[in-house]
């Protein structure tokens, strides 16, 4: 008889094997498999590769000089500091857009989380 522990679901006190992570009415729906690292690189190598290149750090840099509130805050009539450029269109979608200052916004954090998360929901409903 292997060992067993409690399910790993905070509220359920069902005895499981040790090897097991949840009980049959735990276990999570669907599992997507973890990419390797080197999965990543090669899916998103050129992206990562590009966000680390001397020429967006420097765009990057002179544009929020130039726009240093958040842009979507000011609609709000809020004034935050803006700590990241956005590319309004992604890079991944028009790679010719990735260094032209049309294409780029500032926002704080808190806005560019939410525009990353509407697009990634955009992705995967594709």
């Amino acid at each position: 008889m292997k060992p067993q522990h409690q399910c790993n679901q905070s509220t359920c006190r069902r005895l499981i094997d040790y090897d097991q992570q949840y009980c049959e009415s735990h276990k999570p729906r669907t599992q997507r498999p973890q990419q390797s690292y080197a999965e990543r690189m090669e899916k998103d190598g050129q992206y990562r590769r590009f966000y680390k290149s001397k020429s967006w750090q420097n765009l990057s840099f002179r544009y929020r000089l130039s726009h240093p509130v958040c842009e979507e805050c000011i609609q709000l009539g809020l004034a935050v500091k803006a700590d990241v450029t956005d590319h309004i269109v992604e890079i991944k979608d028009d790679w010719s857009r990735r260094l032209d200052e049309t294409n780029l916004r500032s926002l704080c954090h808190h806005h560019h989380a939410i525009k990353t998360k509407q697009e990634q929901i955009k992705r995967s409903s594709k």
